[in-house]
């Protein structure tokens, strides 16, 4: 069964992307620089541009990320690696 997130970005995601509504691989870099594992998943736009939704079955970091709001979220793409700043986080 998949875990649902909402990330709020520091920066807006363009609706229509290629980053959007495709698999890719997601790492959460956390403030104190430290590193999430690579989670295969899917992000796509939601209600804000500065807002995208994360599916993933493989992934659930809700424990590890308590407090660790203001890391940085990098999608891995065949296109290439995007980064962007975490604003907020919350398991849906």
């Amino acid at each position: 069964m998949a875990s649902h997130y909402d990330v709020t970005l520091g920066q807006n995601i363009p609706h229509g992307t290629s980053i959007l509504n495709a698999p890719c691989k997601v790492v959460f870099t956390y403030p104190d620089g430290s590193r999430s594992g690579e989670y295969s998943a899917t992000v796509f736009a939601w209600r804000l541009q500065n807002v995208v939704g994360i599916s993933s079955s493989y992934m659930n970091i809700e424990a590890a990320w308590q407090g660790a709001n203001g890391g940085t979220l990098s999608i891995q793409t065949v296109g290439g690696t995007v980064s962007h700043p975490i604003t907020g986080f919350t398991r849906t």
